[in-house]
């Protein structure tokens, strides 16, 4: 799949198995998803409203279905796509970064950055920087730099991409 934004996610890069990942695949997603989606549309400088998002999505709690999850993601103005990628392709969602990485769990996580920044095709990074959101405040926000080791212990793959620029 061609995503808008100039990067392309091929079907062979979603699943392991070469088929893309059904939205039946991902598990349900924690209501914590919203407060990180509002933080990426700030960063691509997109605001919202989470307590009009919340009411008009139903979002009380936890266990929502990826569509949900695009579609709050659409709101913002964030012309998101789902992917399913190994850590391996990682790379093709350098260029728009931040995105929202979908944990086993349904847990999210906000991936800021990749080392390298941009990582030859084919070859993963050597760090995936996720936010830690433990202190709100920090300004540049901190970071948890995870190996692939580390990360393959919750995450299957799942993430959602923003393209901001194609509103």
């Amino acid at each position: 799949m061609h995503h808008p934004g100039g990067f392309a996610i091929s079907a062979d890069m979603e699943q392991p198995s070469g088929a893309a990942a059904a939205p039946s695949d991902v598990p349900p997603v924690n209501g914590c998803f919203l407060d990180r989606l509002l933080l990426i549309a700030a960063a691509h400088g997109l605001g919202g409203d989470r307590e009009v998002l919340a009411h008009a999505h139903g979002i009380v709690g936890d266990g929502f279905c990826l569509r949900t999850v695009l579609a709050v993601a659409d709101d913002l103005g964030l012309n998101a796509c789902h992917a399913r990628l190994s850590w391996r392709d990682l790379g093709v969602v350098a260029p728009a970064l931040p995105a929202l990485l979908i944990f086993r769990d349904g847990a999210t996580a906000i991936l800021d950055a990749l080392e390298p920044a941009r990582p030859a095709p084919g070859q993963g990074p050597d760090l995936a920087r996720l936010r830690d959101e433990g202190d709100p405040a920090a300004d540049p926000p901190r970071h948890l730099d995870l190996t692939e080791g580390d990360l393959a212990l919750f995450w299957a793959g799942d993430v959602i991409v923003a393209d901001a620029a194609r509103r």
